[in-house]
């Protein structure tokens, strides 16, 4: 019995290494392609999450930029909008400018002509420089490239200038014709009540009558002293002070 046993027991005691062997190579060949498998799986794994994850951002930013899209989008929409009111206001003030136009234009006509007729009346000082703001302001008017604002402007700043000459004195040079000779004189006005002029030895004294429209020679004894002090008053070399003028009234003589 024990003789048919041993080989059986030998030989198993011989293979059982081998057998081992070849089992633990199987399973660390079995572990490796394991671990390989694992390590292909994961790195697809990591493919897919990267792939996510970029999707992912991608849609935030789609979604974020739709987001600010719309946003730009509402805003341009109220600026459009904007636009189109004001496109409509302009055109309305427009048509109003041109109603304003036709309106005003007339009246600021009226006006220059008016002030003209006004200075042909008044007292004639200053006619040189009077006559010819008028005139500007008559080609003014027909001046194409200056808006209706500008004419009326300035035709109202010409009336606020002869509103101004009623309310000041003032001394000036002026050449006028005295006894058939021009002299050289110098005349006071004082506001709209008296236009007179003095020569500058005193001899020539005068006053404009208005109602006859011509210069009448006053008394140099009786006004030479008052034109005089007059003139420096005007002329800011002597303090103001009552001072006696001669007033023509209708066709009376200096009072």
């Amino acid at each position: 019995m024990f003789k048919k046993t041993l080989p059986f027991v030998l030989l198993s005691c011989f293979y059982a290494p081998n057998i081992m062997a070849n089992t633990l190579d199987n399973v660390i060949k079995e572990g490796s392609r394991r671990a390989s498998d694992n390590a292909s799986a994961q790195h697809r794994i990591d493919k897919v999450v990267d792939k996510t994850e970029s999707a992912h951002e991608e849609y935030r930013q789609l979604t974020f930029s739709s987001s600010n899209l719309k946003t730009y989008n509402n805003l341009l929409q109220k600026q459009v909008d904007d636009q189109k009111k004001r496109t409509l206001e302009l055109k309305k003030s427009l048509e109003n400018s041109a109603q304003m136009h036709r309106d005003i234009l007339p009246l600021i006509e009226e006006m220059v002509v008016s002030l003209s007729q006004f200075i042909q009346l008044d007292l004639p000082f200053l006619t040189q420089e009077r006559g010819d703001r008028v005139k500007r302001l008559s080609l003014l008017i027909n001046e194409s490239d200056i808006d209706i604002a500008e004419k009326y402007r300035q035709v109202s700043e010409a009336y606020q200038i002869e509103m101004e000459y009623g309310r000041t004195i003032e001394s000036y040079r002026q050449t006028l014709p005295i006894d058939g000779t021009e002299r050289e004189l110098t005349l006071l006005r004082i506001g709209r009540i008296a236009l007179l002029y003095r020569s500058d030895d005193g001899e020539y004294l005068g006053t404009w009558n208005k109602a006859n429209k011509t210069w009448e020679a006053l008394d140099a004894s009786q006004y030479e002293r008052s034109i005089k002090n007059g003139i420096a008053m005007a002329l800011k070399k002597k303090a103001p002070s009552l001072i006696s003028m001669p007033i023509i009234v209708g066709n009376d003589t200096p009072s």
